[in-house]
């Protein structure tokens, strides 16, 4: 009853209880995101290896929006488990009992990877659809979505480019708010949702033209044009 990339290869096993066979799609797009994280941004332990399954989730999910749009939905393998409700849920961690705000309710301080990816995978989904509430930390946001359109080449970029296997919740913001400079400008509608979905997960300060830093300098984010 588990599927896994091993270093080498994917298993996927039959499946037991409440399990069924592991093949799902979303499921398969994760260990294959595994293979590319460890030949690319190479994620290790710690803050870093919730953050290799948070964008295997993040993957996973944007493969099977792609294969099968018409059967799309923000929940990981729901059709590997008996009873549908799946294992994670992306649009609403809490509701499977992942912490849905860095550091906030149901966050594990033993930082095992597939509790605390909540944060990450609950950020990509608020930059793709948007979402508006208030935040363990008592933070009001308001995040515009930009679809998974734009979203996933975000989310790839700051992945295969910056991460490093040391890479932190904090590194994250960082390289994904550069990752949206690069494609889409550094004064963009995208690297704006970009900073403040991190706002709403509790992971830095909200987007503002004063206080925004993009990538990895200190000082303010300066306009640009759009790259492409």
């Amino acid at each position: 009853a588990n599927a896994f990339w091993d270093g080498q290869e994917m298993t996927y096993g039959d499946g037991s209880g409440v399990f069924k066979i592991m093949t799902g799609l979303d499921v398969c797009g994760h260990e294959i995101t595994h293979g590319l994280t460890n030949f690319t941004a190479g994620l290790g332990n710690g803050e870093a290896g919730a953050l290799n399954e948070a964008f295997s989730d993040i993957f996973g999910n944007t493969i099977e929006a792609f294969a099968r749009p018409s059967q799309h939905d923000w929940l990981m393998g729901p059709e590997i488990m008996t009873n549908g409700q799946g294992i994670r849920n992306m649009a609403n961690p809490k509701q499977l009992g992942q912490p849905d705000c860095y550091l906030g309710v149901n966050w594990d301080p033993n930082l095992e990877p597939h509790q605390d990816n909540g944060p990450c995978i609950f950020w990509y989904y608020l930059l793709c659809d948007g979402g508006a509430a208030t935040n363990d930390n008592g933070d009001a946001y308001n995040v515009t979505g930009i679809t998974m359109t734009k979203a996933q080449f975000i989310a790839f970029r700051a992945l295969t480019v910056y991460f490093t296997p040391n890479t932190t919740y904090a590194d994250a913001r960082k390289f994904t708010i550069q990752a949206a400079a690069d494609i889409y400008g550094s004064c963009s509608p995208e690297l704006e949702s970009t900073t403040n979905a991190w706002y709403a997960v509790g992971v830095g300060p909200q987007y503002s033209t004063t206080n925004v830093v993009a990538g990895f300098t200190t000082s303010p984010v300066t306009c640009a044009m759009p790259i492409g």
